[in-house]
Order: C-alpha cells, then sequence, then structure tokens
C-alpha cells in the first residue's frame, strides 16, 4: 500500500544521511507489515447497498428539482420500475405540460398581455376564458380566426395603447411647460431650479455624486436614491442623454427637478421598470464632484 511505500522511502532516506557503519557480517532484519484483508461483496449486495445510498440524492433531485410530493412517491417508483407504457406515459407528459402551462397562463403572460393591452394592472381587460378558448382553438385548427388575422388584431390594440401613451406623455410635457419657473433647452429638455449651487460646474469627464429620486407621470417612483439612503456616484456622460444634458448645467449644491421627454430618456422600449414612450420627472440634487 502507498503508506507502507511511502514510509519505506522515508527510512531509506534517513538511512543514507547517517555516517556508514563498519561490517559486523550479521545480516540485517527487514520487518514485514501485512496489508490487511479485503473481503469481495457478492454483486447483489453491492447492488442493494449502492441503490440505498444513492436514495437522499435521489430524493433531493425528485423534490426540490422536479416537485415530486412525497405523498406521489409510490407514483414515482411504477415509473421507475416501468409499470406504464409508452401511450400511458406520452399521454403523462402532454398532461404535465399543460398543466405547466396553465401555470404559466394566471401567473405570468396573462397579466403581462393585461397590462400591455390596456395600460393597467388592475384593469380587467383579458378574458381568461376567451384567451384560453382561443389557444385551444387555434391548437387544433378550429379557430374562427387565422393567425395571421388573430395577430393584427392584437397589433391594433397594442398601436392603439402606444398612441395613447404618447399622447399622455406628450401633453404632460406641454402643460409641464406652461410653469413660469419652468426653462426649456434646445433638445427639449425641461427643468426648474430648485436651488442654486455656488460650486464646480460638471464636465463631461466629471464624476459625480448625486441623491435623486425619479417618477412616471402617474407619480410612481421607480427609482430613489434617498429611498436607499445611499447618494450615487456616477460618470456625467454615463447617464441618459437628460441627466447628462441637466448635470453640466448644474454648480455643485444644486438640486433641480428635470421633466425628461422619452427622446432624452429610455426611447420607444423603455425597460424593465419605465414603460415605453416614458416622460421621467427627477428631483436631482448634485452632492459633489469627485476625481476624473
Amino acid at each position: 500500500m502507498m503508506f507502507v511505500a511511502l514510509a519505506g522511502s522515508l527510512c531509506l532516506g534517513a538511512a543514507a544521511s547517517q555516517p556508514a557503519k563498519k561490517k559486523t557480517g550479521k545480516k540485517a532484519k527487514v520487518a514485514v507489515v501485512a496489508e490487511p484483508e479485503v473481503k469481495p461483496v457478492d454483486g447483489e449486495t453491492f447492488s442493494y447497498a449502492v441503490g440505498v445510498a444513492q436514495s437522499p440524492s435521489l430524493k433531493q433531485y425528485i423534490g426540490q428539482g422536479n416537485n415530486v410530493d412525497s405523498l406521489h412517491y409510490a407514483d414515482f417508483i411504477d415509473g421507475m420500475l416501468g409499470k406504464y407504457s409508452e401511450a400511458e406515459i406520452a399521454k403523462m407528459r402532454a398532461i404535465i405540460m399543460g398543466t405547466t402551462i396553465a401555470g404559466q397562463n394566471e401567473k405570468q403572460v396573462i397579466p403581462a398581455l393585461n397590462k400591455q393591452a390596456s395600460g393597467s394592472d388592475t384593469a380587467r381587460y383579458m378574458v381568461k376564458d376567451l384567451f384560453i378558448k382561443g389557444l385551444t382553438e387555434g391548437l387544433l385548427g378550429k379557430s374562427t380566426l387565422t393567425p395571421d388575422s388573430a395577430m393584427k388584431i392584437a397589433e391594433q390594440q397594442f398601436e392603439y395603447r402606444q398612441m395613447v401613451v404618447k399622447k399622455e406623455n406628450a401633453d404632460f410635457l406641454a402643460a409641464y411647460a406652461k410653469n413660469d419657473s419652468v426653462k426649456q433647452t434646445g433638445s427639449g429638455l425641461l427643468y426648474k431650479v430648485i436651488k442654486q449651487g455656488e460650486g464646480a460646474l460638471p464636465t463631461d469627464t466629471s464624476k459625480v455624486e448625486v441623491n435623486y429620486e425619479g417618477r412616471l407621470i402617474d407619480g410612481t417612483v421607480f427609482d430613489s436614491s434617498y429611498k436607499r439612503k445611499q447618494p450615487a456616484t456616477f460618470g456625467v456622460t454615463q447617464v441618459i442623454k437628460g441627466w447628462t444634458e441637466a448635470l453640466k448645467m448644474m454648480p455643485v449644491g444644486s438640486v433641480y427637478e428635470l421633466c425628461i421627454p422619452y427622446n432624452l430618456a429610455y426611447g420607444e422600449r423603455g425597460n424593465r421598470n419605465i414603460p415605453p414612450y416614458s416622460t421621467l420627472v427627477f428631483k436631482v440634487e448634485l452632492l459633489n464632484i469627485k476625481e476624473k
């Protein structure tokens, strides 16, 4: 064994480092270490033992990874033992897929379509039963609409919502611009000076420290360093166009309110928290200019 061989080599190394001894004519005795005897295991015992040893991993895999409840271990075992025909397995696979899609429709698809088509999380625009009917009849080739004509109807509603959103945001901008304290730049950026600072002006290469809060035109706060109780630090050109333009007009110590049209913000697509074509209203407080 490895231990015996290693021990032997260490002994030889130690002996080599000692001064040579005179021969006495007697042979040195060599100690023999007997290796422990390992007995074989018969195949039946081994197979059963390996199965038992693997069972905790299997329990974790089917439970946490595939949501098989312990109440249904007997059903799982029937499947593992091959008690179902290929036709039965195909049927069960279809049932599982159907129930998976049903859950996705309920929790994700229908709420997302409802908001996209109506502009509201709370509106009851989508009719679940009719949506499912459309899915099932389309799948079976029995629908009263072709997929192309159905898509045109859906796109018509999305285009209508887009038109409404653009108008709402444009009307908000127009109303905001009428305020006597509001100024407008050539790009279309609107802003109000809440407090004019007396410090240095940032440039394109500056790194700034700011506190801010961002709102949609309905008053929804989508981001706030005040809520996080932690100012943000970033480069002047690392933010949306409306911010970059405004920061370069703000001396350190200034507090401005910005009203930024969508083309100077997140555009026609928006992002995870900001709808397409959104006009954004920010309170921005320039605290400091840091090193470049």
